[in-house]
């Protein structure tokens, strides 16, 4: 999880939630030309990647169906006050399906039940005060760290400490939405092996590994031509360390 730098609503979802303030989210979807709005402004702000696990969102294609939907971090379905959550633009977040779709793009790789993550196993369960929301969390510095063996993901202690992060609610994050999933492990093992050799290949051809790292800092942690940061980005800011935290610092980075 990575902090999601939120813009203002798509103009189609602000002028419906003024006109029908108590109307459903399946309402607003119903119409092709304002789901797709505000499907494109969530996956604009996350750069392209889940708000929870931040694989690469991916758009259906004639070998299967997008990887992608719309996640309301609060249940739509809470009627316990006036406040419509169906529509609150803030509430609303962009994920994969979480390894549960077998008839999704990239299945091989993608499906795993069930070995499910991110909202899947959330569901309808309001966790607003057991997990961190990633509208909610600093940008710097990175709050998980990474092992490059094997993928697997744990709490930066020291970095929670410094920004005052409920070190409960980080590991509640990890646990509940099954980011330590085998699945996820894979998938990020082979993302930090990807880069791990680029490194061996730089160092091997005779560049210092500080300057090594500062090249693939500079290549990796930027959006590429679509607005998109890379798939599992705070994977590899782990990995790249110093040299990653002076490329965002100069790109401007704050979500």
């Amino acid at each position: 999880m990575k902090k999601i730098d939120k813009t203002d609503a798509p103009t189609k979802l602000e002028a419906y939630r003024r006109l029908r303030p108590t109307a459903k989210w399946e309402k607003f979807v119903d119409k092709t030309n304002r789901r797709k709005q505000a499907q494109n402004h969530i996956k604009g702000d996350q750069g392209g990647l889940c708000a929870y696990c931040e694989i690469n969102l991916k758009n259906a294609d004639e070998n299967g169906k997008a990887d992608f939907r719309v996640e309301h971090f609060h249940p739509k379905s809470d009627y316990s006050t006036v406040h419509n959550w169906h529509l609150d633009w803030q509430n609303l977040l962009g994920c994969c399906h979480g390894g549960s779709q077998a008839n999704v793009v990239e299945a091989g790789e993608r499906h795993s039940s069930p070995d499910h993550s991110c909202d899947v196993p959330k569901g309808n369960e309001n966790w607003d005060d057991v997990i961190l929301n990633p509208l909610n969390i600093p940008h710097t510095p990175i709050l998980f760290s990474f092992n490059r063996t094997d993928g697997a993901i744990s709490l930066n202690n020291d970095n929670c400490d410094q920004v005052g992060v409920d070190k409960v609610k980080a590991q509640a994050t990890i646990d509940n939405l099954r980011l330590d999933s085998d699945r996820l492990r894979r998938l990020r093992k082979a993302a930090l092996d990807n880069v791990n050799d680029s490194l061996k290949e730089l160092i091997a051809e005779g560049m210092k590994i500080e300057d090594a790292r500062s090249r693939l800092a500079r290549g990796l942690l930027r959006k590429n031509d679509q607005d998109h940061w890379p798939a599992f980005f705070s994977s590899l800011r782990d990995y790249l360390g110093s040299a990653a935290e002076h490329q965002l610092t100069d790109i401007g980075y704050i979500g």
